[in-house]
């Protein structure tokens, strides 16, 4: 699970999303003619995945900025085993889209460190 973050006409969204990475690229699925599309097709967006651990005040944070865009068959042909990112929320999720990996930054958090 990791969250996209994209900007609308009033401001910025943040969503979570269910996805994979193939080749250089995230990829997940959305609803046509959403927020996604009408929003974010064709525009730099960002993917942000993190894992914290409270008990020993640990965690890391990945950032991914690139151009979303609606997957190719390259894409496809990069899933391995035919895996396909699998959304948790409900609807007719069947388009694909892809943000590029054009910028990577990461972080690593160690109490006392």
């Amino acid at each position: 699970m990791g969250r996209v973050a994209y900007v609308v006409d009033n401001g910025a969204r943040i969503l979570p999303m269910n996805y994979i990475v193939a080749g250089d690229s995230i990829i997940f699925r959305t609803v046509p003619d959403g927020e996604i599309y009408h929003h974010a097709i064709s525009s730099t967006c960002a993917f942000e995945v993190d894992e914290t651990d409270e008990f020993f005040q640990s965690g890391w944070s990945v950032v991914v900025v690139g151009h979303l865009e609606l997957a190719t068959e390259e894409d496809f042909a990069r899933m391995r085993y035919g895996k396909l990112p699998e959304p948790w929320a409900a609807g007719n999720r069947h388009m694909f889209v892809r943000i590029s990996c054009d910028h990577v930054s990461g972080r690593r958090v160690i109490a006392g460190r």
